[in-house]
């Protein structure tokens, strides 16, 4: 009796263990679930509360911004219509911002939030009435001086001020998603950590609970991984998710025998819109640009996005006969034009392609070769370019060609060659364009384009620079000391711009050499502008202010003429060749050379053709009125040693001491 009571007495114990084991293990495996509910919920958080706060915020920055630009720029404008759309942009600004501030104001924000928002909205009531009337006095008052000052000293501290207190708003909501996420982690972190408890407190019904709350917690972590195997801008696969699944296309084409291609390709002049119309912009053009190519291939072929604008195909079973057409078709669904709103933006690309396991026997290499192929097909001018051996051979040769080009500046192996100007009304010459040539002492006679790129690449484009504006100054100074009243024109490139110290080095060189600075014409193409606008720009008005001519080279190429003509100090446009050499015979060209002098003139501007080569343009040239051309038909390149005789003998040189661009 005895015994039977002190086994009924264990078994309620046990019983009653088990069921507080049971019970706790439910408590614990609810608690779990909370904790992963309340992660999940931060997440959400995250990307329906901070995130919004940081666009809303960064919206706040970047109208503040277009608003300081606005005040520069009205002062300078001189056209009644361009200062009513410049305040109508500062205005707009205004109301974005006001927007965005709204917004944020109306969202659940923590104190210190509130606390900055305040302190924003306090010195924007103090600085409106400051800056409203320095934008007023811009409008109708012409002492530029008396504006830039009032700009200067009042209206931009107050604009600073609360940028800068926009800027510790975004700092805030940074740290707040960082904070976000890092207790999301915590909270994944304390459900691992019960798991393993629960583990050690429980027998089948302990681990029956741990087991389905870690297969819980598992998928969520596999989803995660997921996620980060894909681009979250474009949704496309991402550089490590297409390396995996390139290994995992090598085993099975070496299990069958097939072979599958990568193809690579960038979109050209993207960085264009990118300063141009936004960072909004240029992302909504890469997502549009992903979902094409996906539609533009198979559905078992793979499109990812390693990064900024450059994108991967994987294509199955690629036959090289067969690769003119695919490329065609890639290429061609880039080549419809992007819209937005009601701007049209045209965008192209080169592609690169290279072979399994004809050209390479791994995923690294594949992207290797095809990055490779890529670039020779920008370099010849091709749409597409499939790899072959020669082009690393080539690779190599641009290597060993670095090393030189930067010996043949330091030791005088180049030389410049002079093509000459003509002014239609005078038929005579006014001026010379210098251009490179490097005589290689092993490759022979190498033109600008074959070595011009390399010393970008090189980091050698400043000392080229220096070396052909030296050369160019020196022949200008012996040619007016012998009568010829000419101008020199130098080509500048977009590291060039990007220099601060180089009007000073330009200004140096031209005390040494004794040339006025307005007989020197600076060449500059649009898109070595837009490749860094602001720096471009101060650079360029400093040359300006100095009295140096700019001129846009290869003008009606470039993205966005005329959003930017109107803000560089600009004396002439360049009409680029490829409008000029075929206007005789194409209706458009014709009209788009016709409406570049008519918009040059009344902007002020002088204009040069490029490409002049027969008589007939010649002819068409000076009835429309072009105030000068340079060509075939009136002068090649000529050599520094021959460019005298020239002068001396040409019937282009019948009149040679009034040049056209006098200072």
């Amino acid at each position: 009796m005895n015994q039977r009571t002190h086994s009924l007495g264990m078994g309620a114990w046990i019983g009653v263990g088990f069921i507080v084991v049971l019970a706790l293990m439910v408590a614990l495996g609810a608690t779990g679930l909370r904790y992963v509910a309340e992660a999940n919920q931060r997440l959400k958080d995250i990307a329906q509360g901070n995130n919004v706060k940081t666009e809303l915020a960064t919206v706040m920055h970047s109208a503040l911004r277009e608003r300081a630009l606005a005040m520069h720029a009205l002062p300078i404008l001189a056209d009644p219509f361009e200062k009513d759309a410049e305040v109508l942009r500062f205005n707009s600004q205004g109301t974005i911002y006001m927007g965005a501030r709204e917004r944020l104001e109306s969202m659940p924000l923590s104190r210190e939030e509130r606390r900055i928002l305040a302190h924003i909205l306090e010195l924007t009531r103090e600085a409106q009435p400051e800056v409203q009337a320095v934008v007023e006095m811009a409008i109708f008052n012409d002492d530029q001086q008396e504006i830039f000052e009032r700009i200067r000293s009042v209206a931009m501290p107050r604009q600073r001020a609360i940028t800068e207190q926009v800027g510790v708003l975004l700092q805030l909501q940074r740290e707040q998603t960082a904070a976000a996420m890092r207790n999301a982690e915590a909270s994944y972190a304390r459900v691992r950590n019960l798991m393993l408890g629960l583990g050690t407190l429980a027998l089948m019904m302990g681990m029956a609970i741990a087991w389905i709350v870690s297969r819980r917690v598992t998928r969520q972590a596999e989803q995660l991984a997921t996620q980060a195997m894909y681009d979250p801008l474009t949704g496309l696969a991402n550089r490590a998710l297409l390396h995996n699944q390139l290994e995992r296309e090598i085993e099975v084409s070496k299990r069958t025998h097939t072979s599958f291609g990568v193809a690579l390709l960038d979109l050209d002049r993207f960085k264009e819109v990118n300063d141009t119309l936004g960072h909004y912009v240029g992302d909504e053009l890469l997502r549009e640009a992903g979902q094409r190519l996906k539609e533009a291939v198979r559905a078992v072929d793979t499109v990812a996005r390693l990064g900024g604008d450059e994108y991967v195909l994987l294509i199955h079973d690629l036959n090289p006969k067969n690769l003119p057409v695919i490329a065609k078709k890639i290429l061609a669904c880039l080549d419809k034009p992007f819209h937005w709103k009601n701007q049209s933006i045209d965008i192209s690309a080169s592609l690169g392609v290279s072979l399994y396991p004809a050209q390479c026997s791994d995923a690294n290499g594949l992207l290797r070769c095809a990055d490779i192929a890529m670039y020779a097909a920008k370099r010849a001018g091709k749409d597409y370019a499939l790899y072959t051996p020669e082009l690393d051979h080539s690779n190599c040769s641009d290597l060993s060609l670095k090393s030189e080009l930067r010996e043949a500046i330091q030791s005088n192996q180049l030389s410049l060659h002079y093509q000459p100007q003509i002014e239609h009304r005078g038929k005579r010459v006014v001026g010379l364009e210098a251009l490179v040539r490097w005589n290689h002492p092993q490759r022979g006679f190498l033109k600008p384009d074959q070595f011009i790129p390399l010393a970008e690449e090189a980091g050698l484009i400043g000392p080229l620079t220096l070396w052909v504006l030296e050369a160019a100054l020196s022949q200008l100074l012996s040619l007016q000391q012998k009568g010829y009243d000419l101008s020199m024109a130098v080509n500048l490139s977009a590291r060039d711009l990007q220099d601060m110290e180089l009007p000073d080095r330009v200004l140096n060189l031209l005390a040494g050499s004794g040339v006025a600075p307005q007989r020197l014409t600076l060449e500059i193409t649009e898109s070595a502008v837009m490749a860094n606008t602001s720096d471009a720009l101060a650079v360029l008005t400093e040359l300006d202010r100095m009295g140096i001519k700019i001129a846009i080279d290869d003008f009606g190429t470039g993205y966005s003429s005329l959003a930017y003509l109107k803000r560089l100090p600009v004396d002439k446009l360049k009409i680029d060749k490829s409008f000029v050499m075929d206007m005789e015979n194409n209706d458009n060209d014709a009209v788009i050379v016709r409406s570049t002098i008519e918009l040059a003139h009344n902007l002020g501007l002088k204009v040069i053709a490029e490409g002049v080569e027969t008589r007939a343009a010649w002819d068409t040239l000076t009835i429309l009125g072009c105030d000068s051309s340079q060509g075939y038909l009136m002068g090649k390149p000529i050599p520094a040693d021959k460019l005298e005789i020239w002068l001396r003998e040409s019937a282009w040189s019948r009149v040679s001491t009034t040049a056209l661009y006098a200072p």
